[in-house]
């Protein structure tokens, strides 16, 4: 069975395209953000439907990034249809365009021609390349690089919050959680030094390594490191 992973913010249009295509015989999987798509790619997709305009970013930034690392068919989908941007989404690695509302005859037709192409017909699932590390927290050196070799200096405190978040790989910490790492190394900390913490990081990110931090705040619960990272 070929496997969909759609990424579209719209949910009602999400839902009608999931429920279409499983009743055609896809395995479909649907995220509304770029976020939510990056932590199950790993899984493999024969196909992503992937929309342009998403809350947290670009989708034609999406697939120029995971283009490398996937044998995935992509397919682009939005609701406007300008020549140039359709050709930005096929210069960056998309198989075909689409412009909503899409019509499911034209869909599944596409669909079957990417995956053609793709050859991902003969087996379920495509198993992706191991994505890049994007960031490093070095707890020795006390250091954070980013994607674009810049570093900054961390304080053991900062160093300690960014590998608990990396090494959660994706998933949200809480602050309860955070709080024990602290202790656990002898660190005297409250729920309102890590969030000054954080703070203080992004700023310090944003100076110092020019981009900015991809740690999300999840409002009384936590946080989570939404990239690829590594501590070393």
């Amino acid at each position: 069975m070929n496997s969909v992973l759609i990424v579209e913010d719209d949910e009602d249009l999400r839902l009608e395209l999931s429920d279409y295509l499983t009743s055609i015989g896809y395995a479909v999987q649907g995220v509304d953000t770029i976020a939510a798509a990056d932590l199950v790619l790993h899984q493999g997709f024969g196909l992503l439907l992937l929309d342009i305009n998403l809350p947290d970013g670009s989708g034609i930034d999406f697939c120029s990034r995971v283009r490398p690392y996937v044998l995935s068919g992509i397919v682009m989908m939005t609701g406007r249809s300008e020549r140039e941007l359709r050709l930005q989404g096929l210069k960056g690695g998309a198989d075909a365009y689409l412009v909503k509302p899409v019509d499911p005859e034209e869909l599944d037709a596409t669909l079957q021609s990417v995956l053609r192409r793709v050859g991902s017909h003969q087996f379920s699932m495509v198993q992706p390349a191991p994505m890049p590390v994007q960031w490093r927290v070095d707890r020795v050196r006390l250091t954070l690089s980013g994607p674009n070799a810049k570093a900054c200096k961390l304080s053991k405190g900062e160093a300690l919050l960014l590998a608990a978040l990396v090494q959660a790989e994706g998933q949200e910490i809480s602050r309860a959680d955070l709080l024990a790492s602290f202790e656990a190394k002898g660190l005297s900390s409250n729920g309102r030094r890590v969030e000054a913490m954080i703070s203080r990081l992004r700023g310090k990110v944003m100076e110092e390594i020019n981009l900015e931090l991809p740690i999300q705040s999840i409002y009384a619960q936590g946080y989570a490191f939404l990239d690829h990272a590594r501590v070393i």
